[in-house]
């Protein structure tokens, strides 16, 4: 069958592969016009916007965390420290095979779920694309070698060193200083955007404590550097850099050999010990017992060591120097203050006490401590004897006498019901209760014989030992109050660092005491620790004299006064009997307690001691506010000495205070 279509000779071959020829022009030509309109967008007409998007590839911003300040205390020692770490950390977007590198790194340095789902947590607040995520903190130089070993399996991943918070104290004022930790989501939604930029780079933030106080000071301001990555995510070189600024370093009147002393003192037991410097308010120790290590919180605790601790039966991160609110027998010398400044007692003035004190009319007795030792009283007492016997039938009359909204009043001088320290802004108020806060809280009125009790500080009156300390201080002071606070000296380049701290407070006492009547008292709180049996009846000896002078001498006047708080109510038969329990629990046990100070016209320290479940105030914990004030007093006196005599070899020592 003969073809459809043939050429037909030479000329009609030429003008086909003409057409073709043109065809392919056109088609040749388009194309590189094509090319042209798309060099002169991409050189000419986007030029900037292409230019960019280029260097946003090579080009990266990255943060640079400040170096948090340093806290000492009032000697120079070094509380928190900043020290470096080595973590291991991802790149995500260079991170190819991830899931198979997540498998090595399981075997080789057994990484954990827990520290996983804490690694995509962190991924998830990141700002900054291709900028690295802590995987897992603080490597052994083991896991450092093996992951060096398996590097080329591992795209991505690297280890990188940080700087991080350390307490080289561990747990000694673990509850003054706080500690820092990673930031949370609810307190990134708090922040400002200014300072959410200013925490970009770092991962901590204080959580409480002095930590917390002065996060603003401590943390300093963020840095960023620009630097040229290549296309797996690695930093090639720096092209610019804005420094950060460092945190403020603070200086504590915090005293680290002081705070050692008052925890080895209260040892094992629960409790909480706070001493001051009644001439500036400085905290010099603040302990609460049990405590934590902070330096498991810096990196991330786990779930395992938190659960421990909240669900301790001692609960070991409750605060109890500033959270515990006590009752109890310590508040007498002010309830004696409350009754010479309304003149409703004077020096003189004396009872007669049977035993108890009752309410006329009314068939319920209040019974002294000297009931339940022998069925009698003080006799005739007066002020000051009852502050040395601590004798609650003298101080029921006075309350009594006094009302209750005078006490109220009077008790708020010494910063009692408010929390008056400048920089410990979560301890508690306490309670100073009134026919108000009675109304309003529990929707009943004040009843007279709830009053009595008041007196002796068996009642609804509560004050932590922070409270305590700063009062027992006021009367080292000679009766002026002085705000308790931590911080002493903050970095120079801190302008507003007078505003911060040098606040005195000395108008919080609307009802200042009179010099005689506070020497009055003093003196009568020396007798308490002083004065010994001048007859074969107990009741002309100072409650804490056998346990706290006893055998061995104080080398300094000191004045103290104890309390004991029931933990529950003591129940008695129709003859005034005590029905004792068949068991009582060691939770149920009295709480102890002691205020004391350095008796010296010039005073330099005073103490509050607190021990849960102690029992015995004078007993148990006036040995203890004795130690700490025998740690902080007697280093001064030897020097002291030493300045006198000029030293052996004319050379002076030093004290640490």
């Amino acid at each position: 069958m003969a073809p459809k279509f043939r050429l037909d000779g030479h000329k009609q071959e030429i003008q086909i592969f003409n057409r073709r020829l043109v065809f392919a022009c056109v088609v040749v030509m388009l194309l590189v016009l094509a090319l042209i309109g798309r060099m002169v967008n991409l050189q000419f007409l986007n030029h900037e916007y292409f230019s960019a998007r280029s260097d946003g590839n090579r080009l990266h911003s990255q943060y640079i965390p400040p170096t948090r300040g340093l806290i000492y205390d009032r000697n120079g020692n070094l509380l928190a420290d900043n020290r470096p770490i080595f973590n291991l950390t991802v790149v995500r977007e260079a991170a190819e095979g991830f899931e198979q590198s997540l498998s090595i790194l399981r075997d080789v340095i057994g990484l954990t779920d827990e520290e996983l789902e804490q690694y995509y947590t962190r991924l998830g607040r990141r700002a900054v694309p291709q900028s690295s995520v802590t995987l897992k903190f603080q490597l052994s130089d083991d896991e450092i070698a093996h992951v060096a070993v398996n590097q080329h399996k591992l795209p991505g991943i690297a280890v990188e060193a940080q700087l991080v918070r350390y307490y080289p104290f561990g747990q000694s004022a673990a509850h003054a200083l706080g500690y820092v930790s990673e930031i949370n989501r609810d307190e990134l939604q708090s922040m400002t955007e200014e300072e959410v930029r200013n925490y970009r780079g770092t991962n901590q933030i204080g959580k409480n404590g002095i930590e917390k106080t002065y996060e603003d000071y401590l943390h300093g301001s963020v840095g960023f550097e620009t630097v040229e990555k290549n296309n797996r995510g690695r930093v090639m070189r720096s092209l610019g850099r804005t420094d950060p600024q460092p945190g403020a370093d603070i200086q504590l009147h915090l005293d680290i050999a002081l705070q050692t002393a008052a925890e080895q003192a209260l040892g094992d037991r629960r409790g909480a010990i706070v001493a001051i410097d009644p001439a500036t308010g400085g905290i010099l120790a603040m302990v609460s017992q049990p405590g934590y290590d902070p330096n498991l919180f810096v990196t991330g605790i786990s779930r395992s060591q938190l659960a421990e601790l909240n669900n301790s039966r001692h609960s070991p991160m409750f605060n109890r120097a500033t959270h515990a609110r006590i009752p109890g027998s310590t508040i007498k010398p002010f309830i004696g203050l409350a009754g010479l400044y309304h003149g409703v007692i004077t020096p003189e003035f004396v009872i007669n006490d049977p035993g108890y004190y009752r309410i006329p009319e009314r068939r319920r007795p209040y019974y002294d401590w000297t009931w339940w030792v022998d069925k009698s009283g003080h006799g005739p007492i007066n002020l000051e004897r009852a502050i040395y016997q601590s004798c609650n039938t003298y101080f029921s009359h006075v309350a009594v006498e006094l009302g209750i909204d005078r006490i109220h009043d009077y008790l708020l001088t010494f910063g009692f019901g408010d929390n008056r320290a400048l920089d410990v802004p979560d301890a508690s108020a306490g309670l100073v209760p009134s026919p108000q806060w009675k109304r309003e809280t529990r929707g009943e009125p004040w009843y007279p014989g709830e009053t009595p009790a008041e007196g002796f500080g068996n009642g609804m009156f509560q004050a932590t030992t922070l409270q305590m300390a700063s009062a027992a201080a006021t009367l080292a002071n000679h009766g002026v109050f002085k705000r308790p606070r931590m911080l002493k000296s903050m970095g120079s380049d801190v302008d507003d660092f007078a505003d911060i701290i040098f606040d005195e407070g000395e108008v919080q006492q609307p009802l200042l005491p009179a010099a005689d009547e506070v020497a009055l008292v003093r003196k009568a709180m020396e007798h308490t620790v002083s004065k010994p049996r001048e007859r074969e009846h107990r009741r002309h000896e100072g409650t804490a004299y056998d346990y706290v002078q006893g055998a061995r001498p104080l080398a300094y006047p000191m004045a103290g006064k104890s309390g004991t708080a029931q933990v529950i109510g003591v129940q008695v038969d129709a003859r005034g009997n005590r029905i004792e329990p068949d068991e009582i629990r060691d939770e149920h046990l009295n709480h102890a307690m002691f205020i004391a100070f350095d008796a010296s016209p010039e005073s330099r320290i005073a103490v509050a001691v607190f021990v849960e479940n102690g029992e015995g105030g004078s007993s148990v914990a006036g040995p203890l506010a004795r130690e700490v004030l025998d740690a902080y007093m007697l280093p001064i006196i030897e020097q002291e000495r030493v300045l006198e005599t000029g030293g052996e070899g004319g050379q002076l020592l030093t004290s640490s205070h």
